[in-house]
C-alpha cells in the first residue's frame, strides 16, 4: 500500500528541527523524556477518532471549513452516509492530559495568528521551527509517532498565513485525507499478526501461491482447488473474505468497464447458497464502483469498491476487492471482503476487512 510519507517528502527537511515542545508540563504527555518510550502512557481512543488541536477562530473561518470537507466527508461507496472520521476540535489551551493520550492526534496552526490563541498553538513548536517555517512557505506539513503517548500518531500543518495553509493542504489533499486511514490500517495489521491463524494461512498459501494475513476468529466456509472462502460472524457483522486464483490471459482483464461483469461471473460461479444453487453473490447497481490503480506490496492492482447484494436481494452491503496478476506464474488474483451488518455502521468493519487484504502478496512477486 502507498505510505503517505512519500507524499510529505518536503517535510523530511524538517524532521529534526520540528519537534514539539519537550519541557514542563507541555511535552510528552509531562512524562520526563529519557529518549525511552517506556514511560509514556499507551494511546488510546476510538477507532477514526481525531483530535484536532485548532485556534478558534482557525476553526471557525475557510481553513476550518476545508478540514471539515477533507476529514468529516462520507465515505466512499458505503450503503449509508458516514464520515470519513469523528473530528474533534480542541482549543490550545485547552489540550489537557486526557487529550494527550489520543491515538491520532492533528495540530494545525499559522504564523500571523497574534491572538492569545495562536500564541499558545506556538509552544507547540520550537524556536528553531517557527524561523524555518518562515523562511520555507512550501514546508507545511510533517509527522511524528508517540508524542505523548505509546502508538499514537501526530499529523502537523502550519503556515506563514491561512491563506498559504489554505492553499499547500488543497495541493495535497489527497495525502492528508488518507494520513490516518494508513496509519489505522498498521494498527489492525499489527493486531492481526498478533492473533494470526497460521493454520488457514498455511492452507492458503499451500492452495493458491498467495501469503495473506488471517486473524483469529475467521473459519474456512468453502473451497476448493483455485477458491477460498473464509468467515468470520458475531452478534453483529458477518466479514466474508474470498478469493480466486485463474489464469492470466491477458491485461484486457483489468480494463475497467469489465470489471462489474467480471466480478459478478466469479460471485455467481463462487458464492453460492449449496441449499439454493440460484442464490448467489452480484453487485447492486445503485451506485458505480470507484477503482483505484494501486500498489499492493510490490504487485500493481485494482482496487475495486462498490455495493453487493445477494441475487434475491435478501441482503447487501459494501464491499472491497483486488485485482492483480503474477506475470512470472501466469496467474490472476481476486480477493474481496463484504461486510454483512445490517442497520449497523460500515466504516470501521470496511477498514478491519480492508485491511486484512491489503496484507495480500505473492511470494514470487516480493525482490530482494
Amino acid at each position: 500500500m502507498l505510505k503517505i510519507n512519500k507524499l510529505y517528502i518536503l517535510s523530511v527537511m524538517l524532521l529534526f528541527s520540528l519537534l514539539t515542545v519537550s519541557c514542563g508540563d507541555e511535552g510528552k504527555g509531562g512524562q520526563e523524556d529519557d529518549g525511552s518510550k517506556s514511560t509514556l502512557q499507551k494511546a488510546r481512543g476510538e477507532a477514526g477518532e481525531v483530535i484536532l488541536v485548532i485556534p478558534p477562530s482557525l476553526w471557525e473561518g475557510q481553513l476550518g471549513d476545508l478540514l471539515r470537507e477533507i476529514f468529516t466527508s462520507n465515505v466512499t461507496v458505503l450503503p449509508q452516509d458516514e464520515k470519513l472520521y469523528d473530528l474533534k476540535p480542541v482549543d490550545p489551551s485547552k489540550f489537557n492530559s486526557v487529550f494527550k493520550a489520543s491515538q491520532n492526534l492533528m495540530f494545525v496552526a499559522t504564523l500571523d495568528n497574534e491572538k492569545p490563541e495562536g500564541k499558545y498553538m506556538k509552544k507547540y513548536f520550537t524556536e528553531n521551527s517557527l524561523n524555518q517555517i518562515e523562511k520555507k512557505p512550501d514546508l507545511f506539513s510533517f509527522n511524528q509517532e508517540d508524542v505523548y503517548a505509546r502508538g499514537q500518531e501526530v499529523l502537523y500543518l502550519f503556515g506563514r498565513n491561512e491563506e498559504e495553509l489554505i492553499k499547500n493542504i488543497n495541493s495535497n489533499r489527497s495525502g492528508i485525507k488518507e494520513f490516518f486511514n494508513d496509519k489505522e490500517a498498521e494498527r489492525l495489521v499489527a493486531s492481526f499478526k498478533k492473533t494470526a491463524q497460521k493454520g488457514i494461512m498455511n492452507y492458503i498459501q499451500d492452495s493458491l501461491n498467495l501469503e495473506l494475513i488471517v486473524p483469529v476468529g475467521f473459519d474456512v466456509a468453502q473451497k476448493s482447488e483455485d477458491f477460498i472462502w473464509v468467515r468470520e460472524l458475531d452478534s453483529k457483522e458477518e466479514y466474508n473474505i474470498w478469493m480466486v486464483k485463474m489464469p492470466y490471459n491477458d491485461e484486457s482483464v483489468f480494463d475497467p468497464d469489465q470489471i462489474k461483469s467480471f466480478r459478478n461471473s466469479l460471485g455467481e460461479k463462487y458464492i453460492t447458497d449449496k441449499d439454493l444453487p440460484d442464490l448467489h453473490l452480484t453487485s447492486q447497481d445503485e451506485m458505480d464502483f470507484v477503482i483505484d490503480t494501486i500498489n499492493l506490496n510490490n504487485n500493481y492492482a485494482l482496487r475495486i469498491k462498490g455495493l453487493w447484494k445477494y441475487s434475491d436481494n435478501s441482503r447487501g452491503g459494501s464491499f472491497v476487492s483486488y485485482l492483480f496478476a503474477n506475470e512470472e506464474s501466469g496467474d490472476l488474483y481476486y480477493l474481496e471482503g463484504y461486510v454483512d451488518a445490517p442497520g449497523e455502521s460500515k466504516r470501521e468493519p470496511m477498514r478491519r476487512l480492508k485491511a486484512i487484504l491489503g496484507t495480500a502478496k505473492v511470494p514470487e512477486s516480493i525482490k530482494d
